[in-house]
């Protein structure tokens, strides 16, 4: 009987586009609801029509940031390119917005493999090489064209990227005069914000204070200030199919050195009629009828049956009893509120990697 519900299981997640259990275990480290392992380095060469082959380093993080380092092999031209990540739950795919016009998209294979989608986001069939392999963080230092909001104030400048919206302090060297000159002539006060655009790289500094090195921006061509501007935000676009929601539900340690721990997400699928799900040890699937106001969780409610430690099999039955109790459901400032048939709140998911 277990066997057939495993395979039942594999067979339904695999329609389904969401990664297998089995995936979060393969090493130590973190699994995220999208399904990688991250941090890490994707790096493989993917088929080019006119050149040797397209190099791609991919450095991806846990809080939606890239760094996409691409090079036509043959052609000399390397292209660097920055920006905020998302992932898609109804297609198993990582999409990077960064400056280019188009996005970039990869299916997610598991947590150590993405495959290059075409640029309408479809799968490449072919048997050419387009998946790109995980390994430990190991950053390489972009050089590009780089908006932000800048600071100065007393000897010390600090920067907030535009579109991964992190903050770097600005190292003093190369074309910093002409940064504090902009800045100056701007007419914004001391420690005031400006937007600037140069060129430039993320590179590896000695902090200010303490031991170490810290990613710092080097500006090597200033360009402009423009005064009363400021970055740009997406738009979020959360609905209830859109998004991987993490339930609010305390986290449990790893359950051995070595193993991958899966964080805990609730997704529907398939037009909003199935769902998946996991508190971070089994898969959990089944069938989901969802009106204006009310949503009901059918039975039978499926599950892998793999053994886990207590803190994890206890946070799954409170995850599997309040999908079951769960009548009426609510999306407010990104968050979705589940109840029961009183209206009483038996579950609270936060909405993640999304825009």
């Amino acid at each position: 009987m277990h066997f057939l519900m495993g395979v039942f299981v594999a067979l339904v997640f695999g329609a389904c586009g969401v990664a297998s259990a089995a995936d979060a275990n393969e090493q130590g480290g973190f699994v995220g609801a999208h399904g990688l392992g991250l941090p890490g380095t994707f790096t493989g060469t993917v088929p080019c029509a006119d050149c040797a082959g397209i190099r791609h380093h991919l450095d991806l993080w846990p809080d939606q940031v890239f760094h996409l380092r691409r090079e036509w092999l043959g052609e000399e031209i390397v292209v660097d390119d920055i920006g905020r990540w998302v992932a898609d739950p109804q297609r198993q795919a990582l999409i990077l917005y960064g400056g280019g016009e188009m996005p970039l998209q990869f299916e997610i294979k598991g947590a150590d493999r993405l495959r290059l989608l075409d640029i309408q986001g479809n799968p490449i069939v072919s048997d050419l090489p387009y998946d790109l392999a995980r390994s430990e963080l190991d950053p390489f230092e972009p050089q590009l064209r780089i908006h932000g909001m800048a600071r100065y104030m007393a000897d010390a400048a600090r920067l907030t990227e535009c579109l991964t919206g992190r903050s770097y302090p600005i190292a003093m060297e190369d074309d910093f005069p002409a940064f504090e000159k902009a800045y100056r002539e701007s007419g914004v006060e001391p420690g005031g914000e400006v937007m600037i655009s140069f060129k430039g790289a993320i590179r590896e500094r000695p902090k200010m204070e303490g031991d170490g090195t810290e990613p710092t921006i080097v500006i090597e061509d200033m360009e402009r200030a423009v005064p009363d501007r400021e970055c740009k935000e997406p738009e979020a676009d959360i609905t209830l199919s859109s998004v991987y929601w993490i339930p609010d539900i305390p986290d449990a340690p790893a359950e051995a050195s070595g193993v991958r721990r899966r964080e805990p997400y609730v997704v529907f699928l398939e037009d909003r009629t199935r769902f998946a799900a996991t508190a971070g040890c089994n898969q959990i699937i089944g069938k989901v009828n969802i009106s204006d106001e009310g949503m009901e969780f059918q039975e039978p409610i499926a599950s892998t049956m793999m053994a886990c430690p207590e803190p994890l099999m206890e946070r799954e039955r409170n995850l599997t009893e309040a999908l079951r109790t769960t009548h009426q459901w609510r999306i407010q400032d990104g968050r979705l509120a589940l109840s029961n048939e009183e209206g009483e709140e038996v579950l609270i998911l936060e909405s993640a990697y999304h825009r």
